[in-house]
Formats: C-alpha cells, sequence, structure tokens
C-alpha cells in the first residue's frame, strides 16, 4: 500500500509510504489520501497526522506516473481530477490536519503542507516550489495559498525563482509552525495532534470554513457567517460543556460531539 494508516485514539495517522520513490504521490497514493480525508470525520477522527517514511516528506507528483503527452483541455481535466481534488479535500476536510515535514517537501506535496492548519517541520527540512524550473505553473493551489501565508512579495519570489525555503526561513514566512530536531519530530507531530484532538472537533470544522473563506468576504457577510456559525455550534455538545466549564471554573472535557 502507498498510503499507511493508522488510528491511535482520536487521531489518524496517514504515512507517504513510497521511500524508494522518495513519496512522490502517485495516483494509488493520491486517492488513498482524499478517501482517508474524506472519511476522517465519520470514522470519529478529531485530528490528523500526516507524514512521510524514509528520507524526506516527498518529492511531488509522481512524474513517471503523469501523462506527459496531453495538451490543451485535456491537461485540465487531469488537474481537476488529480492534484485539484487532492488539495481541495485537504482545503476541505473538517478535522484539523497536522503535517509532519523532514527532508524535502516539493511540488504538489508544498501545498499539502500550506494547505493544513499546522505544520511541523525538521531542521533539515526543505520547502521546494520548483515548478519554474520544470516549464511548469504552479498547481495544487500554490497560487492562492501562498500568498495568504507569506505576502505577495514573497510569494512572487518563491515561485517566479522556484527558490528552496529552509525550515527556519519557512517558520520566519509563516509556513512552518514549529522547527524541531529530526529525532523529535514524531514526539512534536503527536504533542500537536493531542492540542487539537481535545479541542471541541465541530467547532474547530466550522472555524476552518470561516478563515478559508476570510478573503472572499466582505464584512457584513463575514458577521453572517459569524451569526451562523456560532448558531450551528452552540447547538453541540462540545458548545454546552465549554460554558458549562467556564461557569464551573473547571477544565472542560470535549468529546467532538
Amino acid at each position: 500500500m502507498a498510503l499507511l494508516t493508522e488510528r491511535r485514539g482520536a487521531v489518524l495517522h496517514l504515512t507517504l509510504d513510497r521511500p524508494d520513490a522518495y513519496n512522490a504521490i502517485d495516483p494509488e497514493l493520491r486517492d488513498g489520501l482524499i478517501s482517508a480525508l474524506d472519511a476522517a470525520e465519520g470514522d470519529g477522527a478529531r485530528c490528523i497526522v500526516i507524514r512521510g517514511n524514509g528520507r524526506g516528506f516527498s518529492a511531488g507528483a509522481d512524474m513517471k506516473s503523469s501523462n506527459a503527452d496531453l495538451r490543451g483541455i485535456d491537461i485540465m481535466i487531469l488537474m481537476r481530477g488529480s492534484t485539484q481534488r487532492l488539495v481541495r479535500a485537504v482545503l476541505g476536510c473538517p478535522v484539523p490536519i497536522v503535517t509532519a515535514v523532514h527532508g524535502a517537501c516539493a511540488g504538489v506535496s508544498l501545498t499539502l503542507a500550506l494547505a493544513s492548519d499546522y505544520c511541523i517541520a525538521t531542521e533539515d527540512a526543505r520547502f521546494i516550489a520548483a515548478f519554474v524550473q520544470r516549464g511548469l505553473v504552479p498547481d495544487g493551489a500554490a497560487t492562492y495559498l501562498l500568498p495568504r501565508l507569506v505576502g505577495m512579495g514573497r510569494a512572487k519570489r518563491f515561485l517566479l525563482l522556484g527558490e528552496t525555503m529552509t525550515a527556519a526561513e519557512a517558520e520566519a514566512a509563516g509556513i512552518v509552525a514549529e522547527v524541531v530536531a529530526p529525532d523529535q519530530l514524531a514526539t512534536a507531530a503527536d504533542a500537536a495532534a493531542a492540542r487539537f484532538a481535545a479541542l471541541p472537533t465541530r467547532t474547530l470544522g466550522y472555524t476552518k470554513q470561516m478563515l478559508a473563506r476570510s478573503f472572499e468576504l466582505d464584512l457584513d457577510s463575514t458577521l453572517l457567517e459569524e451569526r451562523a456559525g456560532q448558531a450551528l455550534v452552540g447547538t453541540t455538545d462540545d458548545s454546552r460543556e465549554g460554558i458549562a466549564a467556564f461557569r464551573e471554573k473547571r477544565p472542560p472535557v470535549y468529546r467532538g460531539t
């Protein structure tokens, strides 16, 4: 299997497992990721951790499995059903996603890190936007996500020159939340996942949805969405628990319902 899945309590661990191909994302791995992400909420997962086996996180799309002979509209159809379907699954997943990056993180796997909710990287991790060096425009929503995270100036430099960011640079730019020693990656990812899994899952999911739309909405639409969100999450058990815990001056115990 190109994707290893393991459930540890409330946390779903997804491991890219094509180490001989530097975890390049082929159709099997892509479809496995999409299926796992789509099913996570229904299966009761309260956080997802994505990591890679072997020397690095992922080299991006598997160019050997792509059809280089496609032209025109056929390329558009292929992309819509492949990389764009994957990034939509990541962005649309209501469960918090932690990416644990080591080694190289390039191409479409870079957008996995950009689209996740919390990225942890090892000190030797490298974030590579090599699209232009292959004669390709960025894909996987890189031109949508990157300016929102780092600003237009940095995004232009990164994508137009096909530069590589170190983990420290990615942290300074706002792509990475934590930089850790290589032998601490698993521990840090587990700790972050535990923090997310202890929070009210449905509230997190709606908050993710609001943040994803925040750059497109005007003030009135944003205020309306906040009212609707508050009304919806207010019906959950976790919302009632949060209010009760505040009144009783005790730590809340959320169950994701």
